[in-house]
């Protein structure tokens, strides 16, 4: 289980060489390639939702905004991968993929790539796994503005049934602050887009993004938000301050200051207290550095609120969010 945003899975023994192997190219001929690995790094990662349920499948490296003032992610150089190289990890998944009904396009943001590639990566998938009838993948806001109601729609049918978006925070002062690129009403139109068409949209959420200066603006931005989205799922992790984000050398010099443990865990309390979910998973995986709360909002909304209260009362976390060293597989 990750911290800000992502979960991760080591899986040395599945990146096996295709030395000389045959793939089926988009043309429908047979092609040789060489040494494609199935996952480009030693961690993967995915959504703790995705993390045990789903087969990834590797399409792509870095995001196509690469902005945002906290995310480690944002220096990872991108690459899309072809589409031969492509089938030639859907080809190598097979074996794992078995007991798998879904595949997880891996990425930071798979559905920004052109339609025409989409579809044909959606064909792939169909031609090596026949029996996976759901794709999910992680998206942001603008990338499901940037396709048309239409071609949405044919994803739906083609079996993409959820989209993982970094929303972080509800309130547009953060959400400029850190350079995320959205507007909330353009989000909520993204949402609205997604709802029509019955392709379910999960949340992360980020305590303690605004810092000491913003705090008070996160919980009523975010609430006023998520009633008004209903998501699927929402996932909150805590900040963490990545010594290669502009957000630390902002902070090194003055002009961002962290919550402790304790702070992070009133600001999600108090969002929690003014959400009305008709039908949402949460999850906070993060609850003071050692934690995880979950339940299912509405009905289990109360126990999440009286086990955040009973963790207030815990002594001892009056203090910020240690600095990540090299090496750790929780990345932001």
């Amino acid at each position: 289980m990750t911290s800000n945003g992502h979960d991760h899975a080591d899986g040395p023994d599945m990146n096996a060489q295709v030395q000389g192997g045959t793939q089926a190219s988009e043309a429908g001929q047979e092609q040789r390639y060489v040494d494609v690995r199935l996952f480009t790094g030693e961690q993967i990662y995915m959504p703790i939702w995705e993390g045990r349920t789903s087969a990834p499948l590797e399409v792509q490296l870095g995001c196509s905004w690469h902005r945002c003032k906290f995310c480690d992610f944002a220096n990872d150089e991108r690459y899309v991968f072809s589409l031969p190289e492509i089938a030639a990890k859907a080809q190598m998944l097979i074996p794992y993929a078995q007991d798998k009904h879904r595949v997880f396009l891996l990425g930071e943001n798979p559905l920004s790539l052109p339609m025409d590639m989409l579809r044909q990566i959606f064909e792939i998938i169909a031609y090596f796994m026949p029996w996976v009838d759901e794709i999910a993948m992680y998206a942001r806001f603008d990338d499901v503005l940037a396709k048309t109601e239409e071609e949405l729609e044919e994803l739906a049918d083609a079996g993409l049934r959820e989209v993982h978006i970094g929303l972080e925070s509800g309130a547009q002062e953060i959400l400029d602050f850190m350079c995320k690129g959205i507007k909330i009403d353009d989000a909520l139109e993204a949402c609205r887009r997604l709802h029509k068409l019955d392709i379910d949209f999960s949340f992360t959420m980020i305590a303690g993004l605004g810092g000491t200066e913003l705090t008070h603006l996160h919980a009523p931005g975010s609430i006023a938000f998520l009633n008004a989205a209903q998501p699927k799922r929402i996932w909150v992790t805590g900040l963490l301050l990545w010594p290669n984000t502009p957000l630390f050398k902002i902070a090194q010099e003055g002009g961002f200051h962290q919550l402790t443990f304790h702070q992070r865990l009133i600001e999600t309390r108090n969002m929690v207290a003014g959400l009305e979910l008709d039908d949402c998973e949460f999850v906070d995986s993060t609850v003071l550095g050692d934690c995880t709360v979950r339940g299912h909002f509405p009905e289990q909304k109360a126990e999440v609120l009286a086990a955040m209260n009973q963790l207030l009362e815990k002594p001892g976390y009056d203090h910020v969010p240690p600095i990540p060293i090299p090496g750790m597989t929780e990345r932001g």
